[in-house]
């Protein structure tokens, strides 16, 4: 029976580094893997890698579109078929990528992702809702925040580093626009 996992939470909490656990134990298992991430994701690599903020990786496509993910599942010799699990890391960022998800899922394909739940804003991303009620397991992940040390569910972006985009609901980056917060400095933060 196919499973869709979804790992998400704030930056900073492990997400990734959880997907490529995920990926391990799978190709431990002998399934055959597909990894995606977004082309607008280079933090750590412009080339096709899942990487964690510890640099470890994986070998990824490039794509900008949910559509994209068929298209290069389709061209393998074998076709889309010979893929046990397709691993998507930052789903947030590929546009169309949840509708695309789910439908591989009701073909019987296991689906791992990786993906911020909310924006800098608190409001969440429309990929991740979308694909939320079809995960067979949700693993909230918590960070800790960069005020208290207590634990963190909140993206907390540093405008003073980006006033030019302060207002951008997605901005790529790392520990120089972005910490996490726990709900009280998050909430202190924004007012």
């Amino acid at each position: 029976m196919a499973e869709m996992i979804l790992y998400t939470g704030p930056m900073f909490s492990s997400k990734t580094t959880k997907l490529l656990m995920q990926a391990d134990k799978r190709q431990y298992q002998k399934q055959n893997i597909i990894a995606f991430k977004s082309k607008m994701d280079d933090r750590y690599s412009d080339k096709g890698e899942i990487v964690t903020h510890n640099f470890n990786k994986l070998e990824a496509h490039l794509v900008n579109t949910g559509k994209e993910i068929i298209e290069i599942m389709q061209k393998h010799d074998m076709g889309a078929d010979f893929y046990d699990c397709v691993i998507i890391d930052e789903l947030f960022l590929i546009e169309g990528s949840a509708q695309e998800c789910i439908d591989l899922f009701k073909m019987g394909y296991d689906i791992v992702i990786a993906s911020i739940d909310l924006n800098f804003l608190g409001e969440p991303f429309e990929e991740v809702q979308k694909i939320m009620p079809y995960c067979t397991q949700i693993v909230k992940c918590k960070s800790v925040c960069t005020v208290c040390q207590k634990d963190a569910r909140y993206t907390f972006k540093k405008t003073q580093y980006s006033l030019s985009n302060a207002n951008k609901k997605i901005q790529v980056g790392g520990a120089e626009l972005y910490e996490p917060r726990c709900q009280e400095h998050y909430n202190y933060m924004r007012h």
